[in-house]
């Protein structure tokens, strides 16, 4: 009698298993056209793409506890990279007796379809590092929010690039404070 029930069990419990691989293995066939879009580039990334090319960039640093206002110069070289997947950018400050400190920098930009936003991915050679993430285009500008580190303290800020062209992009950036307000941190014009 044991043996039994406890063949019968078994036979209950490989039945609900099989049902259950099964309906998995339907689901699977369902995802496979998200699955085969894996590995190209969301078509918003082409929102992003003239972008690639050698930009040189003059502005200015805001005051803040890293130093005093003083201008900036610097270079970015942008490239697709990772099959079209992202595109990366190499900024290079300038050294100047106003800057004896320039920063450099490396960041990632890609498109996410699930959540429908750009990813943004930043490191400089302070080492600082941000995430995060836009909504993409709207109208002329492009508005990123960040969370990250940056002298060994906890940061928000926000990035906003306007095209003014396809060669020449304005940007400005601001860092956010305890109380929930924006100071700005930066401004820049840089042209192709």
């Amino acid at each position: 009698m044991k043996k039994a029930l406890a063949f019968a069990v078994s036979l209950v419990l490989g039945l609900a298993l099989s049902s259950a691989a099964s309906a998995q293995g339907a689901k699977k066939q369902s995802d496979k056209p998200a699955m085969a879009a894996m590995g190209k580039p969301a078509p918003e990334m082409d929102k992003i793409n003239w972008m690639v090319g050698t930009w040189h960039c003059t502005g200015k640093t805001m005051a803040s506890p890293m130093g005093p206002e003083h201008p900036a110069e610097g270079d970015v070289k942008v490239e697709s990279t990772l099959g079209g997947m992202w595109i990366v950018g190499h900024y290079r400050e300038k050294k100047t007796a106003q800057n004896p400190m320039p920063i450099s920098g490396d960041e990632y930009w890609s498109y996410d379809s699930s959540e429908k936003m750009y990813d943004r991915v930043m490191m400089d050679s302070m080492g600082g590092f941000s995430t995060g993430n836009s909504k993409g285009w709207d109208g002329d500008k492009l508005v990123w929010t960040m969370e990250g580190m940056m002298g060994g303290q906890k940061m928000k800020e926000r990035d906003t690039f306007v095209q003014k062209s396809k060669t020449e992009l304005a940007l400005t950036g601001e860092m956010g404070t305890p109380d929930g307000k924006w100071v700005p941190m930066y401004e820049s014009t840089c042209k192709k």
